[in-house]
């Protein structure tokens, strides 16, 4: 299907153009996004399909035989083979995502997550590979067995790494969501892992010390309000946050966001259901209490129970 779009929408771009200039031109991206588009690595957004249907005059029922009524479409990135190209490929797409962001004049993000995405370990090397090393073994691409010590981060991967340092939260202002038990749950996974002898005692510890720097990031923003030059309204839900889930608007294009696991979020575009999600946000978030430069006593309590559930179940001699 995606080829049968890639080919229609090549045939429709006039002679005198470039196919690539063109892409970079009506969809904002960079040329090696318009690349990999073409190539059919990444399929397009139904937003990015929509601008082009009107540029160029072409169908998209005529394509996908469906009637739009009667349908919404989302972009869901299929699953690779290989685990390890699967994941460059979700980080590529955040990649993407935060080009959009960078080019948008008006900008409206909510998020609300039980575990944080791996992007959001980027600052934090023993975690952020943690996250890696869970998706492949998960994924089965190892030997029953192997260790996080055998591990070692694609090229790719640590590229990206790299260049998101720093650059984790874009635009001027957004909403976070918080579960309250996000650290602990995080906490709970890494002890799953020790417990089962694929992480030693100074892995343990190492992770133990990144899990302190995050926690710290965070306290670092609820007492400042701000990551660098973004304001960040950080609240902590006072019911369970179902699932990851985060709303952009950029430019009056809406983008919502799910995530089914860790790694592969569900992007639909529906201006109903995008409406829909940004309704239950804005509930969840008046059953939640504002944290960032407020609510001083609940935020020290937060923080330092956090601390204690990692002196608990991440200290050498307390996690067996």
């Amino acid at each position: 299907m995606n080829k049968k779009l890639v080919t229609t929408i090549l045939k429709q771009i006039p002679k005198n153009e470039k196919p690539v200039l063109y892409l970079v031109n009506a969809l904002n991206i960079s040329r090696e996004s318009a690349y990999r588009r073409i190539r059919g690595d990444i399929p397009f957004t139904i937003q990015e399909l929509v601008a082009l249907a009107t540029n160029l005059d072409f169908s998209i029922d005529a394509v996908f035989e469906q009637e739009k009524q009667n349908h919404s479409f989302f972009d869901f990135t299929r699953l690779e083979k290989n685990s390890t190209n699967y994941f460059v490929l979700m980080l590529d797409k955040y990649m993407e995502l935060l080009e959009k962001i960078n080019l948008a004049t008006k900008l409206e993000m909510t998020m609300s997550f039980n575990v944080f995405p791996p992007p959001f370990y980027v600052a934090f090397a023993n975690l952020f590979k943690f996250m890696y090393y869970k998706w492949v073994y998960q994924e089965k691409e190892f030997q029953r067995g192997k260790s996080y010590s055998e591990l070692l981060l694609p090229d790719e991967v640590v590229v990206f790494q790299k260049r998101m340092r720093g650059n984790l939260f874009q635009g001027k202002e957004m909403v976070i969501i918080l579960d309250m038990n996000i650290f602990l749950n995080l906490i709970k996974e890494i002890q799953y892992y020790y417990h089962r002898k694929l992480l030693t005692s100074e892995e343990l510890l190492l992770l133990k010390e990144d899990m302190l720097g995050l926690i710290e990031q965070y306290e670092k923003i609820a007492q400042t309000g701000s990551f660098g030059a973004v304001r960040i309204q950080l609240y902590l839900s006072l019911l369970c946050v179902n699932s990851n889930t985060i709303y952009y608007k950029y430019d009056e294009k809406v983008e919502p966001f799910f995530w089914i696991f860790t790694i592969n979020p569900v992007i639909i575009q529906n201006a109903k259901f995008a409406s829909m999600q940004l309704k239950w946000l804005n509930s969840l978030k008046r059953q939640s209490t504002l944290i960032s430069q407020s609510n001083e006593i609940m935020q020290s309590d937060f923080f330092y129970q956090q601390r204690e559930y990692i002196d608990k179940y991440l200290s050498v001699e307390n996690a067996l």
